[in-house]
């Protein structure tokens, strides 16, 4: 091992990055952290490292063949993975071509104990010997198989994790396009009720709503027949919408479109891939996005019904509270009514001819006008009094 250590990094992510440079520091190392492209590999050709750190952003298989590219790149060098994926299929996926394999979520001393780990191993066994122990890199069919295999085990662990409804359209759509290595995606789902393919998550589309017919358009005749299509030349075909391009100036040169069934094999959505990067979709694409879809499918039907529990229960939520308000509203205006009756009877009952009398009585014995005067007045004071106070008692009562 040289006297300064050489790490290349390739990562993208930002909360690593200050944890690398504390890396330096501790090791005494120089580090060089690129993105994840196969025109960085280029590096491994210029110069010798002693340890490659790649971290994995998602369940891909670009993200296999990177770590493939990788190990060929630089024979012997040891290379360390940082990911949230593959942990459980590590020895299938990437054999002996990775020397350590640090599990998300990263931390300074995990990456600290497993970097210790790898270079006291590079010490102790020479580079001839790591060589011979690299696995001879296997094409054949079972191998590539299993790869993609891994890829959809850990697809449907990351989908199932997530809760937020929207998040996970997007996630689907995201892994969808980077396991195909295409440039577009968008993943419709079917409205029975109006009988419409919508969508709101995709590569290459506005974060808006989207609602097309489900007879029109591509997605829609695979969505009512059930069936995966392969459109290597979409301007011939009668279903495209070529105004769409027209109008975005994108220009669509072949479609992968895959329904998506629920698990009693009902078609609730319809995936569709535009443009692959390099040649034309194949059938075994076609086949990797149906394996997709299934799981995708299920878990995307659990949350829509998710959805629409939580829907329904705020619906009833909102109907208690307008019931709540409604009852307070009757109680009151109860109230209002037993209140106002009783006021008016209390009138009636102070000024009924009885009353009147006692105040004739006292008349007849004045003995003067002022005596007249005094007595009227005390007869008002009396009995408004009595009405005030029972104003008050009534407008207090309905308060609370």
């Amino acid at each position: 091992m040289s006297e300064t250590l050489s790490i290349l990094i390739f990562s993208e992510s930002r909360e690593s990055a200050g944890m690398y440079q504390t890396l330096a520091s501790e090791f005494q190392a120089q580090i060089l952290v690129k993105e994840k492209n196969k025109n960085n590999l280029a590096l491994l050709m210029e110069r010798t490292y002693n340890l490659v750190i790649n971290e994995i952003q998602n369940p891909v298989l670009n993200e296999i063949e990177f770590v493939d590219l990788l190990s060929d790149a630089a024979p012997g060098v040891p290379i360390l993975l940082v990911s949230s994926f593959f942990y459980d299929t590590k020895d299938i996926v990437f054999g002996k071509k990775i020397a350590g394999f640090i599990l998300k979520p990263l931390t300074f001393e995990k990456l600290q104990s497993e970097v210790n780990t790898i270079l006291h191993k590079k010490i102790e066994e020479p580079v001839e010997e790591i060589i011979a122990k690299q696995e001879v890199p296997q094409v054949d069919s079972i191998v590539f198989q299993n790869k993609r295999l891994s890829v959809l085990f850990e697809i449907s662990k990351s989908i199932n994790c997530i809760k937020d409804f929207d998040e996970m359209l997007h996630h689907i759509v995201e892994v969808a396009a980077n396991s195909l290595d295409a440039e577009r995606a968008t993943l419709f789902i079917v409205d029975k009720q109006t009988k419409e393919l919508w969508s709101k998550s995709g590569i290459g589309i506005h974060q808006k709503e989207i609602r097309i017919p489900i007879e029109t358009g591509i997605a829609g005749e695979v969505a009512l027949n059930n069936a995966y299509q392969i459109i290597d030349d979409p301007y011939a075909h009668p279903k495209f919408n070529r105004k769409v391009d027209k109008v975005t100036g994108y220009k669509t040169r072949n479609i992968l479109c895959v329904p998506m069934a629920n698990i009693n094999g009902e078609v609730i959505g319809v995936f569709q891939i535009l443009n692959k990067k390099e040649g034309s979709f194949s059938v075994d694409d076609a086949q990797f996005l149906s394996a997709m879809a299934v799981s995708t499918g299920i878990a995307i039907e659990n949350s829509l019904l998710r959805e629409e529990l939580k829907n329904q229960l705020e619906k009833i939520k909102i109907s208690y509270d307008e019931l709540y308000i409604a009852q307070n509203q009757i109680v009151k205006e109860t109230k209002i009514v037993n209140s106002m009756e009783l006021l008016n009877k209390l009138k009636t009952q102070l000024f009924q001819p009885q009353a009147y009398d006692s105040l004739i009585i006292g008349l007849k014995n004045v003995k003067s006008f002022q005596h007249v005067i005094d007595q009227i007045n005390l007869f008002k004071e009396n009995n408004l009094s009595t009405l005030e106070n029972a104003e008050k008692e009534i407008k207090k009562s309905i308060r609370h």
